[in-house]
């Protein structure tokens, strides 16, 4: 039942690599640095999902539509 695969879908290994308890994992001596590299390198590269750019209803944002102003459009007002 073992498989390659296992040891980055099991829960308790991703727990360990995960972003915001990493540096703690290390410090606490149960991964090594080099470990995580390595781990950082067999990640996808998903950087073409990513959003890039303001918030929505920024001013500004490039979509051509309306002046930014509150009147513009009007049928969302809220009332």
């Amino acid at each position: 039942m073992s498989r390659d695969t296992d040891a980055k879908t099991d829960p308790k290994t991703e727990r360990l690599f995960d972003k915001r308890t990493v540096e703690r994992n290390i410090k606490k001596t149960l991964i090594g640095r080099k470990d995580y590299e390595k781990h950082l390198k067999t990640l996808p590269d998903v950087a073409s999902k990513g959003v890039y750019g303001g918030k929505d209803g920024e001013e500004g944002d490039g979509d051509g539509e309306g002046d930014g102003s509150p009147s513009a459009g009007g049928s969302n007002s809220g009332h």
